[in-house]
């Protein structure tokens, strides 16, 4: 079906000039369109389009498709390999003799690549390369600082002055914990005498160990591992304990936890070991990662269903882990990077012997028996009494919607029944061509995985070829997705691409030397604080005529990037500047429904926009995202986003002067300022930090106090709050300078 899908694209333009019946083999006859030979290429294109709709067609309704007439010819793979997995069986299939003839027939494009070996820069060792020689050598903070001012000496451009203290301090409180920095931090950074080196790195120090720390990065990250708590699609079923992931991935930030064991725990947590039994679940819920891709939970279960699983979790594996589009070889060897076939099903065979466990089964979509019971003190092995299941809700006549949280039910993957996965002819479920040995794949040369035990499904094996010292994507991808967050650009634009038609690094020594540094000790606290530290990270984003000229878009970063504010950050701020903000996290289930249609049906948040919490402690549901999500550019929960869409449009500012939060906020603030301060001068001043950062000049008091009498006829909170208000609105509140 995705060839078909491709095939259709491909005939779009014709299919818009020439009208064509598309379910039926005959022409058209109205005699005023053009007339289509019995071996005319387009004809039996359609004609093949509609033999695939009738196989799936067929699939839906519970029958298997014969395979196809020319079906795509699989990966090479070895023949020794081929004889070991397919016990004997010849390989020379009349499918795969097709599928050969139908490769002469119509070969693909010659690619410059081989699974063999690749030039291309990201599949090369991540070297140490040395510090390039500055003429300013008193310039950098940091050895990263030298890569920069060597290119900008090169085009002989001089970089910005650094930011001022309220500007600075603002950028590093946002950047590190999502919030703004209180009035009172401002005042003690800003009257800090001491060397700016010294008093950043103080400031640096107390954000890193903020508990607020976690929540901002673990953000990031779950934009990566497209983090939901509904299933979505067509029966967007709630995932009751996908929370557990998402607070293991804040408190993995916040305990600094190693990348590398980060990395391993997501895909294997279930296969380690643990003495400490808080360790031990923790590895468990880890494993969410592979649980949280969008289904459609109406297929009837079976091979489609587990094959498009498959394909999510490998999509997320290697895009999120390595920057690369492995998935793309599903139906066909890659047509830009070094992967074929042979190599996806070799790594689908990992997630084939995976029994993944997210808490929907078909009839029955939400199901305690398809989740994993972590281990307690207490040693229980069955759930508390509730509702943990549609069939719980059955009992108690569809009445009840609210779940009830089980201390020790989390979404997993554990190991399943332990197989090798043919491959998919034509990327088609039931269409089985040769099996390669899962594990089997060695993509652009690199070296390969350990040896795959026969009883256990390679998911550790993976995690260590992932994070291992011969495997020079990894760090480079983290390194770059950490750097992009920061500065406001990656040193490779594309985050989640670093294949063939991804961008080239602006700075790959650069890129290579951060890389180095952090695989030494996989620490991402430690990257961030060198980053941040950096006389790079400190410039101000003012123009100069030199460098506007020369480098426009600051691929040289002669000065700081101008950064949109996230939704998250824009709504924390307003609930941090109005004293509305709670720092506690919700416990337990967040979400109700069950997917269905209906009151009692729908899966809804029991978390309104309103609430206090951050807001990544708000339930995430695909396809029902409140309207200040999708206004203020959230990203799309059913993929990977490294790097999400910045838009100005009109409905920002319209949402802020006239939703009832934003009007419930700038009344809470407004009341807030009546009762601290004394003067319009301390008020206006007070404001200013809280809302900007910074202390207003004295123009900008004039024109707050001018702004304000001209509210005549109006109470006193009212003409406060609708100066509050038209802060929230400027561009500076959602812009970090």
């Amino acid at each position: 079906m995705l060839r078909s899908v491709v095939l259709w694209l491909q005939l779009s333009t014709s299919l818009l000039l020439l009208p064509v019946t598309l379910w039926a083999d005959e022409r058209p006859s109205d005699a005023g369109s053009q007339q289509l030979s019995p071996d005319d290429p387009l004809l039996r294109a359609l004609q093949e389009l509609q033999r695939d709709v009738d196989a799936l067609r067929g699939e839906i309704r519970g029958n298997r498709p014969e395979p196809a007439l020319m079906p795509v010819k699989p990966s090479p793979v070895p023949p020794a390999a081929m004889k070991n997995s397919m016990q004997g069986q010849s390989l020379r299939s009349p499918a795969f003799e097709l599928s050969k003839q139908s490769k002469r027939q119509t070969p693909l494009p010659a690619v410059s690549i081989t699974p063999a070996k690749s030039d291309h820069w990201s599949f090369q060792p991540i070297t140490a390369p040395r510090l390039p020689p500055v003429q300013d050598a008193a310039w950098g903070r940091d050895d990263l600082d030298r890569f920069i001012l060597a290119r900008l000496e090169q085009a002989q451009l001089k970089p910005n002055p650094d930011a001022d203290r309220y500007t600075l301090l603002r950028r590093v409180t946002f950047d590190l914990t999502g919030l703004p920095p209180t009035p009172s931090e401002i005042r003690a950074f800003v009257n800090d005498h001491g060397p700016l080196d010294e008093a950043l790195a103080r400031v640096v120090d107390r954000l890193l160990a903020s508990p607020r720390f976690g929540e901002r990065w673990g953000r990031h990250w779950l934009d990566v591992v497209r983090y939901a708590d509904s299933v979505g699609r067509n029966w967007n079923a709630p995932f009751t304990y996908a929370w557990r992931y998402r607070d293991y991935v804040i408190d993995s930030f916040n305990a600094d936890k190693p990348y590398d064991q980060f990395i391993t725990e997501q895909l294997a947590g279930d296969l380690l070991s643990a003495e400490e039994l808080n360790l031990r679940r923790a590895q468990i819920t880890a494993t969410g990662f592979l649980a949280l891709g969008a289904m459609d939970i109406i297929e009837p279960e079976g091979e489609s269903l587990m094959m498009d699983r498959i394909d999510e979790q490998i999509d997320v594996t290697t895009r999120a882990l390595l920057g690369l589009t492995v998935a793309c070889a599903r139906c066909h060897d890659h047509k830009y990077e070094p992967v074929t076939m042979h190599d996806y099903y070799a790594l689908a065979g990992i997630f084939y012997s995976t029994n993944t466990k997210s808490g929907q089964r078909r009839g029955n979509y939400v199901a305690d028996d398809d989740l994993v019971l972590l281990p307690s003190a207490d040693g229980r092995t069955t759930p508390v009494p509730g509702v943990h299941s549609m069939a719980d809700m059955t009992r108690l006549g569809w009445r009840e919607v609210l779940w009830t949280t089980d201390p020790n039910l989390a979404m997993a993957a554990v190991e399943g029944r332990v197989q090798d996965c043919p491959v998919r002819l034509n990327g088609e479920a039931y269409n089985r061509g040769p099996v390669p040995p899962r594990g089997d794949f060695h993509i652009a040369g690199l070296s390969g995985l350990n040896k795959i035990a026969s009883d256990t499904s390679g998911r550790l094996e993976l995690a260590g070829w992932i994070t291992s010292a011969e495997n020079p994507m990894t760090a480079r991808v983290m390194v770059n997705r950490v750097w992009q967050h920061l500065l406001g650009r990656g040193l490779v634009e594309t985050v989640d691409n670093f294949g063939q038609s991804g961008s080239t690094p602006t700075h790959p020594q650069l890129l290579d030397h951060l890389a180095s540094r952090f695989r030494e000790t996989w620490s991402v606290k430690s990257l961030i604080r060198a980053i941040v530290l950096s006389r790079t990270y400190r410039l101000s984003s003012s123009g100069q005529a030199a460098g506007l000229k020369t480098d426009g878009a600051n691929k040289l970063y002669w000065r700081a990037h101008l950064k949109r504010l996230e939704m998250e950050a824009v709504r924390d701020a307003l609930l941090a500047v109005s004293g509305r903000l709670s720092l506690e996290r919700p416990q337990g289930i967040q979400v109700a429904g069950r997917g269905g249609k209906g009151r009692w049906g729908e899966t809804r948040s029991l978390l309104e926009i309103s609430s206090p919490y951050r807001t990544v402690y708000l339930p995430v549901l695909r396809s029902l995202l409140p309207e200040m999500y999708s206004t203020f550019d959230f990203p799309n929960p059913t993929q990977v986003k490294g790097q999400r869409e910045v838009t100005t449009v009109a409905p920002q500012a319209l949402f802020l002067m006239n939703s009832d939060f934003a009007n419930r906020i700038a009344g809470d603030t407004g009341l807030l300022m009546l009762n601290e301060q004394s003067s319009h001068r301390e008020r206006i001043q007070e404001i200013y930090l809280r809302l900007l950062g910074r202390l207003p000049d004295r123009g900008e008091i004039k024109d707050a106090e001018a702004f304000m009498a001209g509210l005549t006829g109006q109470t006193e909170i009212y003409r406060w709050s609708t100066l509050i208000q038209a802060l929230f609105i400027c561009g500076e509140f959602r812009t970090l300078l």
